[in-house]
């Protein structure tokens, strides 16, 4: 029993490997997910663990009544694994995923804040919020004139790095 559950969830991993990425179920129960739970990669890595200390222990195993202990020692070892891998692993992965990358060029004609003054025809530096969080870059003036600490501007467009900014019309 304990070879076949290690065997499925040793294809599932091989599987996955050959077709790309797991495909992530996310399901909902009156507030509670079981998205989290039910990812295929810690489905995976609770039948290889529970598969595997099966097959470390049960043969080790002489008393009678002895086989009910041991897939309760299994199970809870291989939620203990995947709930760890889920928790150090997965979660802080994916946290990182959605919040560190972005596209320059998604960022032109977004407003920023200049807060280092930009001098005549030189450089200073920009602040902008993208995704909640708040990034600094270079930047200097779209027709080279000074731009004050403080001042709005308008993300014009970016080339080599430096971010070229127009100040922001004033409402009346």
């Amino acid at each position: 029993m304990y070879l076949v559950i290690f065997g499925v969830g040793a294809a599932f991993i091989v599987l996955s490997l050959l077709v790309g990425e797991f495909v992530e179920v996310e399901m909902d129960v009156e507030g509670f997910s079981l998205g989290s739970f039910l990812r295929p990669t810690l489905i995976a890595i609770f039948l290889v663990v529970t598969g595997g200390m099966g097959l470390l222990i049960a043969p080790r195993v002489e008393f009678v009544g002895g086989g009910g202990l041991v897939l309760f020692v299994c199970a809870v070892s291989g939620l203990l694994v995947a709930g760890l891998v889920n928790r150090f692993i997965l979660i802080p992965m994916h946290r990182a995923q959605n919040t560190s990358t972005f596209n320059k060029q998604d960022t032109v004609g977004t407003s920023a804040e200049v807060i280092s003054p930009i001098p005549q025809g030189g450089y200073g530096k920009i602040r902008y919020n993208i995704s909640g969080s708040y990034v600094t870059s270079p930047a200097k003036s779209e027709d080279g004139n000074p731009v004050p600490r403080g001042e709005n501007v308008e993300i014009i467009y970016i080339e080599k790095n430096t971010y070229f900014v127009r100040k922001e019309a004033k409402n009346v």
